[in-house]
């Protein structure tokens, strides 16, 4: 009979039960690769339907291993919201951003560089439009990829200029004016309609596309005050609105989809708005006057316009929950913002269904964005000025100021201030804001 000793009994029992171990802590871990990672994604309120219908895609593309749950808030609201959700670390993990919110952001640590995390991100930098590829880096490193990227253009109906025997459209803020003048003889009595509110970031940023046009630029890059002179692009544009709406030449609305409305009514002939509001003017399902609206130059003497882009931020929170998740963000923001599977999927289709413009450099040779532009902008028209776009400076404390600055534009347009008045309260908010942040 053979004898086991002591020690050879301990050593089968530990074996056996370092194997029911193993086997019991296999067991959980495929049960827990079972389960998918799951990611808060967070936006502003354009077209959710498609957004829920991208977000499906991705996740079968990635046979639900990755579950995304979209919240969104109003584009009036979101630079509010979004500080008091970091500052409260509601769950984040992906969200939207813009150029004038990164600064900002970054400095206080809610959103992190991507090229930190995955080193493959920087490869996009040469496939991005330089002004798109601007508003995504801060402090020299990529954050973000484009959700969409676009420029803001000066849009007016081609039609009735013709019929009221005007050959081109203006040139310069002089020329416009003559314009209005000569269209109000003919019965057009508000020839400009306008997207301007207190509430809305984009006041700003259509009055910074036709500062643009003009030459000028609010900071410099050391974001010393340039707007506070007679003589600055920035005086000269505000005092031209101001008179403008006391001349009652140009009518204000809150909305751009209020804008696109009043332009169908034949009513108005001029508006400065964001280029893809042109692809809904144009809708012949949807416009009474499509096929009458065009694009020109920014008005000015460089015709330079604002070129901007909004796009997929990954957050600290999402950093926090370890490697897991943020890989499956990289996956979600390349998906959705970048190349998956030799196509720019997300951003292509935002480009033919929806006109939005984009960042991503390829989309510019594609055939399908090529013909779906084409049945509503003039594609060289669209490429002249594409090129005249830039980013503006932007520092940490822009985006505050910017919402202290609108509010008082509209004072200044509607006449309650004067441009003085509202140039020198600019100022001196930018001064004690670059004070706080130094």
């Amino acid at each position: 009979m053979n004898k086991v000793s002591r020690r050879d009994f301990l050593k089968m029992v530990g074996a056996g039960a370092a194997a029911a171990t193993l086997s019991s802590r296999w067991s959980f871990n495929l049960a827990r690769a079972q389960e998918p990672i799951h990611l808060d994604f967070v936006v502003w309120s354009y077209s959710v339907e498609t957004i829920l219908d991208n977000i499906k895609r991705f996740e079968e593309e990635y046979n639900n291993a990755i579950k995304v749950t979209l919240t969104d808030f109003s584009w009036t609201a979101y630079h509010e919201t979004m500080v008091n959700r970091f500052a409260s670390k509601t769950p984040t993990d992906v969200c939207y951003n813009g150029g004038d919110w990164l600064p900002e952001f970054a400095k206080a640590g809610w959103v992190v560089p991507l090229e930190d995390y995955f080193p493959e991100a920087a490869n996009y930098k040469d496939k991005i439009v330089g002004y798109a590829l601007k508003d995504m880096t801060y402090d020299g490193k990529l954050y973000g990829l484009p959700y969409y990227a676009d420029i803001t253009t000066f849009q007016y109906n081609a039609k009735i200029l013709e019929d009221n025997g005007i050959a081109a459209p203006p040139a310069t803020w002089e020329e416009l004016w003559d314009q209005c003048m000569l269209l109000r003889e003919k019965g057009i009595q508000v020839p400009i309609v306008l997207e301007f509110a207190q509430e809305m970031p984009t006041t700003l940023e259509d009055f910074t596309a036709m500062v643009f046009g003009r030459g000028g630029e609010f900071f410099d890059d050391k974001f010393n005050v340039l707007f506070n002179d007679p003589q600055s692009a920035a005086w000269k544009q505000m005092q031209w609105l101001a008179d403008a709406y006391r001349e009652k030449l140009v009518s204000l609305l809150p909305h751009e989809t209020d804008v696109v409305k009043a332009l169908n009514t034949g009513r108005h002939v001029f508006t400065v708005l964001y280029n893809y509001n042109l692809a809904e003017l144009n809708n012949k399902a949807t416009s009474p006057l499509a096929g009458q609206f065009k694009i020109a130059l920014m008005p000015g003497e460089t015709h330079e316009t604002y070129g901007f882009c909004k796009f997929y931020n990954m957050t600290q929170m999402a950093v926090d929950r370890g490697k897991d998740v943020m890989d499956a963000c990289w996956k979600f923001i390349e998906y959705f913002g970048g190349e998956h599977k030799g196509e720019y999927k997300v951003a292509k289709r935002w480009a033919v269904e929806k006109g939005l413009g984009f960042g991503q450099l390829p989309l510019y040779d594609d055939k399908d964005v090529q013909a779906s532009f084409a049945q509503w902008i003039d594609p060289e028209m669209l490429k002249e000025q594409a090129k005249l776009a830039r980013a503006r400076n932007q520092t940490v404390w822009y985006g505050i100021w910017g919402e202290f600055f609108r509010i008082h534009l509209l004072r200044a347009v509607t006449g309650e201030a004067t441009v003085e008045e509202t140039m020198k309260a600019a100022a001196e908010k930018a001064e004690e804001l670059k004070a706080q942040f130094a």
